[in-house]
């Protein structure tokens, strides 16, 4: 597979009205419209898309959906997320087998596990399958923080493209230590919705993984940027930071803003997230009605 790059939204999970059951005609119309606004790969069951709120069945059902909806088009990303290191393999593994182009590896964090015992998960699951894998490093997420020893241990015993999904701040001075300490064996993907990206991309990021309510602005900068036009970059980039900013509150908060905004553009039916959920107040929605209305003005989404 072709080299990670560019713009690799995490797609949300949709719901029925009560919560109960996952829409899978609309997610396969999400699928599309990420396609459609420009997205170069699209990313699965991450913390954006609630993989917490949903059983493994439904996982592999959104899956199977993703592959039908894609044709092929794009890359595939699935999040793994088990904690067990058996059971991320088995789902590694199924995820391989049923067409992933890679794997986003979020390392167990429950009841501190060591270093060593981070490592040794994550090498499991690299030593069982061939695809590219992204680690997922996102310490205030999880409340781990792992090593650039640790990750160089890691990519010591594994044949395959490596990434690491970077959460953490400050996000340029950590894409540049972790860079040099694992020399340059991995490539950096950035998230926390891109809030980062323009600095990321100076410092060399392979890409950006934010939500996928508006793709267009993102791509806009990312597709400045790589054909050396920087200063427009700099500039859509900061036109489009303060909706960024607006966004990044807890998980929660940022999952519920994205479907609002999804459906306020007619994309989704509603704008339901599992319980338990945490919707913005009145105050928080007004902001967001005036953000939205100015970056759909501003970089031309409908």
């Amino acid at each position: 597979m072709a080299e990670l790059k560019g713009i690799i939204p995490v797609l949300p999970t949709p719901f029925t009205d009560d919560g109960k059951s996952v829409d899978y005609g609309k997610f396969e119309e999400l699928v599309e419209m990420a396609i459609q606004d420009g997205a170069h790969a699209l990313c699965l069951f991450a913390a954006g898309a609630e993989f917490y709120k949903l059983s493994m069945e439904e996982r592999k059902e959104l899956f199977v959906r993703a592959v039908q909806a894609n044709r092929g088009r794009l890359p595939l990303v699935a999040t793994v997320s088990s904690h067990a290191t058996a059971l991320a393999v088995r789902e590694a593994l199924y995820y391989e087998k049923k067409g992933a182009s890679a794997l986003n590896i979020m390392p167990p964090g429950f009841a501190m596990p060591s270093q060593n015992m981070v490592a040794g998960h994550l090498a499991e699951i690299g030593r069982n399958v061939e695809l590219p894998m992204i680690i997922q490093y996102a310490p205030a997420l999880n409340g781990m923080s792992i090593a650039a020893e640790t990750f160089s241990g890691i990519s010591s015993n594994l044949r395959q493209e490596l990434y690491i999904k970077l959460e953490a701040s400050p996000t340029g001075p950590a894409i540049t230590a972790l860079k040099k300490a694992t020399e340059n064996r991995y490539k950096i993907i950035v998230g926390n919705g891109g809030e980062c990206m323009y600095e990321a991309l100076v410092r060399g990021a392979a890409a950006v993984m934010p939500g996928a309510a508006l793709i267009k602005p993102y791509r806009m900068v990312y597709d400045a940027f790589s054909q050396g036009k920087e200063k427009e970059a700099f500039e859509l980039f900061n036109r489009y930071l303060p909706h960024i900013h607006l966004m990044q509150r807890d998980i929660e908060s940022f999952v519920a803003m994205e479907k609002l905004i999804l459906k306020k553009r007619g994309i989704m039916t509603n704008s339901v997230c599992r319980k338990p959920a945490n919707y913005p107040d009145k105050e928080t929605m007004a902001l967001l009605d005036k953000h939205l209305d100015y970056v759909k003005r501003e970089f031309g989404i409908a």
